[in-house]
């Protein structure tokens, strides 16, 4: 990464999560030939997602806020 790469990459984190969010999908959007996906969409990937949104709606799961979440994986 250039320096002025690591420059802003500093300034930008220290704006809010929120903003952090928006502005990484500006990027991954940005990426050419990716139309915006960080994983290429295959009819597994689908069935999977599929199962953890159902898991999550009937309850088998348990969501923790994305702030918490980035928290714990900081700390690994």
């Amino acid at each position: 990464m250039s320096e002025a790469a690591k420059s802003l990459a500093a300034t930008l984190l220290a704006l809010p999560l929120a903003d952090r969010i928006a502005l990484a999908d500006v990027l991954t959007a940005s990426i050419p030939g990716r139309n915006g996906a960080l994983v290429e969409a295959t009819p597994e990937f689908d069935a999977e997602l599929d199962r953890r949104l159902a898991d999550h709606e009937s309850g088998k799961t348990k969501s923790i806020p994305a702030e918490e979440f980035f928290r714990k994986l900081r700390t690994k």
